[in-house]
């Protein structure tokens, strides 16, 4: 795709802040639309971007359109609200989603643009906003070959791994079932590494031996981690996970799928988030395992009360 053409974002969070530099850096000339001033807005348009007042007029001038949006009620506002994506779209242009959704809500999206001329691509990222600011996402793409081909161009410039896993939607069902089992995995390594802990176990051995074997895996490292070094900062939220979990649940029952340990996996995160741990780090649901289990786990997981 041409350096010359012009590049929409709508959607300047913190996803949108580090996609929308390196499209920026890459020569693009971008045009930017968030609903209120974010720290992002500020520092592309300081850099040479472009604010624009609505959705319309951003999309009215985009040759390729990104959107990094945060729910499924504001992507449909989004896309099918009055004045907003595909009111607006121009014939040959492209949308790209770079927001999780669902395969069905993709594929309808994809309809309605394709019938206005406009192709669509679902493009679910993985990995977080710091790896989005470095331009070393990993990208899961659904779309036709030629979009997908034309999307990737653009997508490049924040990505350094890329999979073209088939048609519209397959993009997003690829990214929730990645998260169905990696926030699976989460629940399994806390619940075993809390029963452990009261049972007496010292969990530095029981990371080196579990580390050793099958049952190793990059969530197990990095939990042990931050049961050791008793670091529950920020990197994902419980709140955000929930979410993740509940539209793999939604596009489990629009396939009519059994999933039933992902049914429990959802319920053990909104415990989480009901005893106060919502906006908090995902890592605290060892803190409510623990309140279960009976034990204080954080206190006897901290390497320094082990030393």
């Amino acid at each position: 795709m041409s350096k010359n053409s012009k590049v929409g974002l709508i959607g300047v969070g913190l996803m949108g802040h580090g996609m929308g530099h390196n499209v920026l850096k890459s020569g693009y000339d971008l045009r930017l639309y968030d609903t209120i001033l974010t720290e992002g807005m500020k520092e592309l348009t300081s850099g040479g971007a472009k604010a624009m007042p609505d959705i319309g007029s951003l999309v009215e001038s985009c040759d390729i359109v990104l959107c990094s949006l945060p729910t499924i009620p504001v992507i449909n506002e989004v896309f099918g609200g009055p004045g907003g994506v595909i009111d607006s779209v121009r014939e040959g242009a492209l949308v790209v989603d770079t927001s999780t959704s669902t395969p069905v809500l993709a594929q309808s999206f994809a309809e309605r643009l394709e019938a206005k001329g406009a192709g669509f691509v679902d493009a679910a990222l993985m990995k977080g906003p710091a790896q989005a600011m470095e331009g070393s996402l990993n990208i899961i793409a659904g779309g036709a070959v030629d979009d997908v081909k034309r999307a990737k161009s653009v997508l490049d410039c924040f990505a350094t791994t890329f999979f073209h896993v088939g048609p519209v939607g397959s993009g997003f069902t690829v990214k929730l079932l990645n998260q169905a089992i990696g926030l699976g995995t989460h629940a399994v390594v806390t619940e075993a590494f809390v029963l452990g802990a009261k049972l007496g176990v010292d969990i530095s051995v029981l990371f080196d031996v579990i580390d050793s074997g099958q049952a190793s895996s990059e969530k197990l490292k990095i939990l042990s981690q931050k049961f050791l070094e008793h670091d529950y900062s920020l990197k994902f939220a419980t709140q955000t996970g929930i979410k993740d979990l509940r539209l793999c649940e939604r596009m489990s029952v629009e396939a009519e799928g059994h999933t039933p340990i992902l049914n429990t996996v959802i319920s053990l995160f909104e415990m989480n988030a009901a005893l106060g741990n919502n906006a908090k780090d995902d890592s605290t649901l060892s803190e409510t395992v623990g309140k279960l289990s009976g034990i204080d786990f954080t206190t006897i997981a901290h390497k320094d009360q082990q030393d």
